[in-house]
Parts: structure tokens; C-alpha cells; sequence
């Protein structure tokens, strides 16, 4: 995998935007996204990639991390800040009207 610093900031930005929009759907784990999108059939969806993401977006202040016991483990639940919440509003821009209407019309 490419260091996180490496990665193109347009695709960055709008895997941000999809991590975001992610959580704020759900609180989740990091193991719970990886099975929740593998599911889906991104099937390169694993570790190594998405946890320096959710930590530099933790570090950029846009999710943060809550302990909540499972049984014997302790996992690190991801929820958006205040300024994640607004990243995510602010990433509706990035795709044009007929971006949305695009997706709208090949998803439903």
C-alpha cells in the first residue's frame, strides 16, 4: 500500500467523504466497516488501508474514537465531530448536479 501521504488528495478527499458518510449512518468499528464493505464486493477493503485513513482523520479532528466493551475486548467505536458533520456537508459540492443525478439514476 502507498503511504497515506502519497495518495492523490481528489481521491483522498472523497474517500474521506465516504468514510464520513459511513459513520454517520452508524457508529462503527474498524473491523465492522472492513466486513460491511467486503460485503458489498470491495473486496481490497482490509486493514492496512483503512486504519491510517480513520487515523488521519481522527487527527484532522473530523471522527473521533469512543472504547465500548464487547465481551472481553474492547474495540474503538468511530463517531463525526461537529467538523466532520460539516466536511461531509461541505463534500456535497465536489459532484456536480448531473454527478448526482448520474448516481441517483444508476443506483435507484
Amino acid at each position: 500500500m502507498k503511504n497515506i501521504n502519497t495518495i492523490p488528495s481528489h481521491f483522498l478527499q472523497k474517500m474521506y467523504l465516504f468514510i464520513l458518510w459511513l459513520i454517520s449512518k452508524k457508529e462503527l468499528h474498524g473491523y465492522e466497516m472492513i466486513k460491511m464493505l467486503r460485503k458489498e464486493g470491495m473486496k481490497t477493503a482490509n486493514a492496512s488501508r483503512l486504519y491510517p485513513l480513520l487515523n488521519k482523520m481522527h487527527n484532522e479532528g473530523l471522527i473521533f474514537q469512543k472504547e465500548k466493551r464487547q465481551g472481553k475486548r474492547v474495540r474503538k467505536i468511530y463517531a463525526l465531530t461537529a467538523e466532520g458533520r460539516k466536511k461531509l456537508q461541505e463534500g456535497k459540492k465536489m459532484f456536480p448536479r448531473i454527478i448526482r443525478q448520474f448516481l441517483k439514476e444508476m443506483i435507484g
